[in-house]
């Protein structure tokens, strides 16, 4: 089997069979990180596309003793963030309040009720602000700074943004957890109280 060094060497190259052993190598991880910041899949493989021209086009400039998957998994990242600002200039400006609201530690963790596919189910469903500042933050881990500056919005507005991702999701998952546990026979459930805007 070819190593990564010597795949990159012959991409560099313009090899184009290296080239195609690279996409097969590498797609199936940038798709899981494209389908984190895409509303649909049709969206996933168009951010996938445009991650691996980028990849391609500049394959000369990676370091050859660096990781080539970290600068992979930047390139797919900020190719799925400059997607995300297309696609509010098209549909027009997202008014959202920029309160300073303190942001809670709601760590959302997986367990024997929750699958990795109905996790990412639950993120896919937000508000596009919000799962694109949750994934930056809690799955890619940038500070709020560096996402304020990456999706150009204002550091308040990337905290509310996070703790609303979060309580939305809590919300989602408690609402999950208490039906799949009552279908699994697991006693009486106490009913959550939902929280008072």
């Amino acid at each position: 089997m070819i190593s990564d060094s010597e795949l990159i060497r012959k991409c560099k190259q313009g090899d184009s069979k290296s080239q195609s052993l690279l996409y097969e190598k590498y797609a199936p991880m940038l798709m899981g990180i494209c389908m984190r910041y895409a509303h649909d899949e049709e969206d996933a493989c168009d951010i996938l596309h445009d991650a691996f021209v980028k990849i391609f086009t500049n394959i000369s400039k990676v370091d050859e003793n660096g990781s080539y998957e970290a600068w992979m998994k930047t390139i797919t990242v900020n190719t799925a963030i400059n997607a995300y600002h297309y696609k509010n200039k098209t549909k027009g400006a997202v008014a959202v309040d920029e309160v300073q609201e303190r942001v809670e530690d709601l760590r959302i963790k997986q367990n024997d009720f929750l699958s990795q596919e109905i996790l990412l189910r639950f993120i896919n469903e937000l508000p596009d602000g919000y799962r694109t500042v949750f994934n930056l933050f809690e799955i890619d881990g940038y500070s709020h700074l560096e996402i304020s500056k990456m999706i150009g919005s204002s550091y308040s507005t990337v905290r509310s943004q996070l703790f609303k991702a979060k309580r939305a999701l809590k919300k989602k998952i408690e609402e999950y957890l208490g039906t799949e546990l009552k279908q699994r026979g697991y006693g009486e459930n106490k009913e959550t109280e939902e929280d008072n805007e």
